[in-house]
C-alpha cells in the first residue's frame, strides 16, 4: 500500500526514535498498531456492508443473465480494455459495418465519434 521498504522502515524507526525518544516511542508504536487495527475494522465493516446492500441487486442481475441465455458469458468481459479502448477513441474495425458506397464516412473515419466542437478559444 505504502510501499514501505525495509531500509524505509528503519530510516523511519530511527527517526521516530530521535523525535520521541526512547520513553514515549513503545507507546506512540501501540497507539499507531492500535489505529491501524480499528481503520482495518472499519474498512473490513464498510467492505461486508456493501456487499450486502449490493447482494439483491446482483441476484437480480444474475437471474436475468440466465433468463437470456447468457449464463455462461463472463460478467465483464474486458472492462479495462473497453475503458482504455473508449478513452483513446480506439475501436475494432471488425466489429464495424463499412458503408454501403465503399468509401469510408467521417463517422467511420473518426472512429464512429462525433466531430469535436468548434471552440473560437483555442484558434
Amino acid at each position: 500500500m505504502f510501499d514501505l521498504s525495509p531500509e524505509k522502515i528503519l530510516i523511519l524507526g530511527i527517526i521516530a526514535l530521535v523525535v520521541l525518544g526512547p520513553d514515549r516511542l513503545p507507546q506512540a508504536a501501540r497507539r499507531a498498531g492500535a489505529f491501524v487495527a480499528q481503520v482495518k475494522q472499519m474498512s473490513g465493516g464498510l467492505q461486508q456492508e456493501m456487499r450486502s446492500a449490493l447482494a439483491e441487486p446482483r441476484q437480480v442481475l444474475d437471474d436475468a443473465r440466465q433468463e437470456l441465455g447468457l449464463a455462461g458469458v463472463p460478467r465483464v468481459p474486458n472492462v479495462r480494455r473497453a475503458v482504455l479502448d473508449t478513452l483513446t477513441g480506439t475501436v475494432e474495425t471488425s466489429s464495424r459495418v463499412p458503408s454501403s458506397s465503399g468509401v469510408p464516412d467521417d463517422a467511420e473515419l473518426s472512429g464512429g465519434l462525433p466531430p469535436p466542437p468548434d471552440d473560437p478559444s483555442l484558434n
